[in-house]
């Protein structure tokens, strides 16, 4: 990039390696104090997008493993229900429909095809 390049020759749509690298070249061609905060909002932009990154992976997995969680609930509210059947040779389902009624009181933690997290 030279003082002649007009901005507009920058991509319209920059992944965030290309935004950093195009904002610490451009310090390059700025007056000094412009230039360190230039490279300072780089580094950050930087740390915290990776930040990003890794929190959205932690959520991610803890979504995983709170769906597990649930399906396990059920399955041993199911298991409570039949042992009782068996004591008592009468059909029920109140373990079920109670751990049921528990899970949907919860909030529930959803994951879109984009790794993008919703409540």
């Amino acid at each position: 990039m030279t003082n002649t390049q007009n901005v507009a020759e920058l991509q319209p749509r920059m992944t965030r390696e290309q935004l950093v690298d195009a904002a610490r070249t451009a310090a390059k061609f700025l007056p000094v104090a412009s230039a360190q905060l230039m490279n300072e909002l780089a580094t950050r932009l930087d740390y915290t997008s990776v930040a990003l990154c890794e929190a959205m992976a932690q959520r991610k997995e803890l979504a995983e493993q709170n769906a597990t969680l649930r399906e396990d609930v059920a399955s041993w509210a199911k298991e409570c229900d039949r042992i009782e059947e068996r004591h008592t040779k009468t059909p029920t389902n109140m373990h079920l429909l109670e751990a049921q009624r528990e899970l949907r009181e919860l909030p529930r933690v959803v994951i879109s095809l984009n790794n993008e997290v919703s409540l």
